[in-house]
């Protein structure tokens, strides 16, 4: 019969060198958090465990929706310190929230879906009505200082 401790231990040990610290112990945390609240709400944590699964199979549904979405998480979403008498989490948590770092955000488009090819159409044709415009506008301008400066260039060689 599986215990919290080892549950969590497992989790950890399959998603370390897999993704990043702080998402690592990001998971680790909601799952922590998880198990303490259905306890709390009067469950016996061997049937917590048993609805949870396996923590290997757990590991490997993260590992690949975070690899799919190409975008992994920053670890910021549960970065709160592991401080549970039981445990020694607190050496999970690397994340650099943990720390007082700020994260920086980036934003990836995935040009393999529908959503990503209508993006980037619609960037187009917004930056090229933009350049249209904006040479509808100097074009006149232009000419008409052009002409302009003829003018004057024509009046000053009388």
């Amino acid at each position: 019969m599986m215990r919290k401790k080892e549950f969590l231990d497992i989790l950890y040990n399959q998603l370390s060198g897999q993704m990043p610290e702080g998402s690592v112990a990001a998971h680790v945390q909601y799952y922590r958090n998880y198990i303490e609240d259905e306890q709390q709400k009067g469950r016996t944590e061997t049937d917590i465990l048993n609805d949870l699964g396996d923590p290997r199979l757990i590991a490997r549904t993260l590992l690949d929706t975070e690899v799919g979405a190409g975008n992994p998480q920053n670890g910021s979403t549960y970065s709160a310190t592991y401080n549970e008498a039981d445990s020694d989490y607190n050496k999970y948590d690397s994340s650099d929230s943990a720390r007082g770092h700020v994260k920086k955000h980036s934003f990836k488009l995935d040009l393999s879906t529908w959503y990503g090819k209508v993006a980037v159409i619609l960037i187009a044709a917004v930056v090229l009505l933009l350049l249209v415009t904006i040479l509808g506008i100097l074009i006149p301008v232009v000419i008409v200082a052009g002409v302009i400066m003829y003018i004057v260039s024509q009046f000053r060689k009388q």
